[in-house]
């Protein structure tokens, strides 16, 4: 069997936490105090944590269909895989859209969008082929690189004086209650996305700091998008939130004279390498589902799904309808089904199947 370890682990939740979380404004509706409501949504994601790392607890063997099947029977475990099966596709959909639109956008403008998604599927499917392992060992590459190039965009706004905390003031000035609803929106995207490692956990050694280890990274990364957040809006102010990527719209206007212009690209380097690894995860989440569904073999697998990705990904009609889509329906309504029902309903059965068959075994 595979095996990644936690520094990998680690690296996996870094990128993946953060993907194309810098290209937005997150919790844009609490206005300037849309970084108080990432602290929130973290909180609140944190409970969502601890309910998945329970019943990976529970079962450390065993990855999300092999627990639905043990509990749930064979019909019903099937029909769950297939549910989570959708979901980790629709996922990576989302994110090979949104990769494909921003490489047009700021790379390839004259290509056809179909070619540059099946480039982008074609070296996804490369990394998926070979596994988790290798998945891993690309990420755990990638995952210093992109902090440290992030941590010189800070420096950078912060030395040449974008920064103005004045603009986020004054603080709560609409008041607590829009903040926190502000918060539930940013809870599915991206701190509940985590319940796609029910198919990883089980492959790192060793699994006694797989608890500690997750818990750390995610609050790491959690904070990360908060102070991205506030510096965002500390430096553009009201304008953050008319933009539809305000992290862009910041680093296209950092300057140093004639030796420094146009770190736009260089800012959409990184988000691409972000994004990137997020959607191969998704893809790789998909191929482990669609393994354990269908008796079949994984070349058979990667090419069905690589060419699902690739049909879906071309149905959305624009960038701006993916991303309308995303935060008015999918945030609200779609996502919590994955990320909180079904694993909240998944360990109550767990834990009053187990207790039964505690009970059972006393009396025997």
């Amino acid at each position: 069997m595979e095996r990644i370890s936690q520094s990998q682990m680690a690296a996996l939740i870094i990128v993946f936490q953060i993907g194309s979380s810098p290209l937005y404004l997150l919790g844009k509706e609490a206005g300037t105090d849309a970084w108080i409501s990432i602290l929130i949504a973290l909180v609140l994601g944190l409970l969502l944590l601890m309910l998945i790392l329970l019943i990976h607890r529970l079962e450390p063997d065993k990855d999300l269909v092999e627990i639905s099947n043990a509990y749930f029977g064979k019909t019903i475990g099937y029909v769950i895989g297939a549910v989570y099966f959708v979901y980790f596709v629709y996922q990576s959909v989302r994110n090979v859209r949104e990769l494909g639109d921003l490489v047009s956008l700021y790379f390839l403008q004259t290509t056809p969008l179909w070619i540059v998604i099946s480039m982008l599927l074609l070296i996804a499917g490369y990394a998926v082929w070979h596994g988790l392992e290798v998945f891993s060992r690309i990420t755990q590459i990638l995952a210093p690189i992109i902090l440290l190039i992030y941590v010189g965009f800070f420096i950078l706004v912060y030395t040449l004086g974008f920064i103005d905390l004045h603009r986020i003031e004054p603080v709560l000035e609409n008041g607590l209650p829009k903040v926190i609803d502000a918060a539930f929106g940013v809870v599915s995207f991206p701190f509940g996305e985590m319940v796609l490692f029910l198919m990883f956990w089980k492959f790192v050694a060793p699994q006694k700091k797989v608890f500690p280890t997750t818990v750390l990274w995610y609050m790491v990364t959690g904070l990360f998008i908060s102070l991205m957040n506030l510096i965002i809006i500390a430096s553009l102010g009201p304008i953050s939130e008319m933009s539809i990527t305000p992290f862009i719209e910041l680093m296209s206007q950092v300057r140093i004279e004639s030796y420094l212009e146009r770190l736009d690209p260089f800012v959409g380097a990184v988000f691409f390498a972000g994004v990137f690894i997020k959607m191969t995860a998704y893809f790789l989440g998909a191929v482990l589902v669609g393994k354990r569904m269908v008796k079949s073999g994984q070349r058979y697998i990667v090419v069905s799904i690589g060419v699902l990705l690739l049909i879906a990904s071309l149905l959305f009609r624009s960038y701006m309808q993916h991303i309308r889509i995303g935060f008015s329906f999918d945030v609200k309504y779609h996502f919590p089904i994955y990320q909180f029902y079904i694993p909240l309903v998944l360990l109550l059965v767990m834990l009053i199947r187990r207790s039964m068959r505690a009970k059972k075994n006393g009396r025997s």
